[in-house]
């Protein structure tokens, strides 16, 4: 079986500098909470993301609740967002009690911010597959980028994880620095929005000193050291498991080319990570159930129009084009940095057996 993602195999990696560390991690330590991995990380994610400060929290999604909350979202308030992406974009604008305002995404997969208007307190865009939205294209006061699929990648020939007044990373074992489980973080430029999302990564105070001043609400987010070391040795290879990336893609597209299969495009703007590789076919359900069949397992990304979903969208009757294209016809290969040049192949091998005539030369434009 070529598996999506062999979990393994980032063990193999990272397991045993991880379980050299982690048998001493506690021994002299004062507190297992953040401490020297932790601060290296964020050091780490400093340099490789260009941003002055970083905060380690406890996943993605926190990332974007602390966002908000920095951002002084409140109940009925409107955030601007993207109609396609991983759920955890949009619960935590649900979660505030603020109303998301849907927007549909590019050609490119990434939220379209083209059109947006001033209306909404914040904007939260999102980038998808390992590219970016448009920044240039973006002109209001608070731009919130959930960044959770960017890293390593650029835009305009600077880290995409940059721009905004907040960002946030997610490292999963689907994400392009993996742990085990969930891990996250903020950045941002601003002294001040720092000072608030240090507090409200641990639940809004400083410590248990503070009496009634407490004056931010927070969330439990405060990251762990035996986490942050997983974090740490990951990110000793994140530089190793990009290169493979791009290599597996690169084989992708002068493989899939011959075979009239539509390969989602990159904007011209964005220089890719390649945390996905998106193919467009007829019956992305029918190929995933046949490929797996096959012993090759791949994903649909994503199988949502968030303002057709009635728990997340006053929206009901929003038509998006793109949205619908691609929550219809994209379906992720095989793309992980463990993938060996056989499997690769083997995957190549298996679309040829597979792939239906009206799988082939799928359009995804208007």
């Amino acid at each position: 079986m070529v598996k999506f993602i062999p979990i393994n195999r980032l063990y193999n990696d990272i397991g045993e500098q991880y379980l050299d560390l982690v048998s001493t991690l506690y021994k002299n330590a004062d507190t297992h909470f953040e401490d020297h991995y932790t601060t290296e990380c964020e050091t780490l994610l400093k340099k490789i993301c260009g941003r002055k400060h970083a905060f380690l929290t406890t996943s993605g999604t926190a990332s974007i609740n602390i966002m908000l909350l920095a951002a002084d979202i409140n109940p009925g308030d409107n955030v601007v967002t993207t109609s396609y992406s991983c759920p955890a974009t949009v619960m935590p604008i649900k979660l505030m009690g603020a109303n998301p305002i849907f927007y549909d995404i590019n050609r490119y997969g990434c939220q379209d911010v083209a059109n947006i208007t001033h209306t909404a307190k914040a904007i939260l865009v999102t980038g998808l597959y390992g590219d970016s939205c448009d920044f240039d294209k973006i002109d209001h006061p608070m731009v919130l980028n959930d960044s959770a699929q960017c890293l390593g990648g650029l835009y305009k020939n600077k880290s995409s994880v940059s721009y905004g007044d907040m960002s946030i990373l997610s490292f999963a074992t689907n994400k392009n620095c993996p742990v085990f489980g969930t891990y996250g973080a903020v950045l941002t430029d601003n002294d001040a929005l720092a000072d608030k999302i240090w507090l409200m990564r641990r639940n809004g105070y400083r410590n248990r000193d503070v009496g009634n001043s407490i004056q931010h609400i927070g969330i439990n987010a405060q990251p762990h050291e035996d986490k942050a070391l997983q974090l740490y040795c990951s990110l000793q290879y994140l530089e190793k498991w990009q290169l493979r990336r791009k290599q597996i893609a690169n084989f992708y597209k002068d493989e899939l080319k011959k075979l009239d299969i539509t390969i989602r495009p990159s904007p011209a703007y964005s220089e890719t990570n390649n945390h996905k590789f998106c193919i467009f076919v007829n019956d992305k359900t029918n190929l995933r159930d046949k490929m797996l069949d096959n012993g090759v397992e791949c994903q649909l990304h994503y199988t949502y129009n968030f303002s057709q979903v009635p728990i997340l969208s006053k929206q009901l009757d929003s038509n998006f084009i793109f949205t619908e294209k691609f929550k219809q016809h994209a379906i992720s290969l095989p793309s992980s940095p463990w993938l060996t040049d056989t499997e690769a192949e083997t995957v190549v091998q298996t679309l040829k057996k597979c792939i239906a005539d009206a799988d082939k030369g799928v359009t995804i434009d208007g």
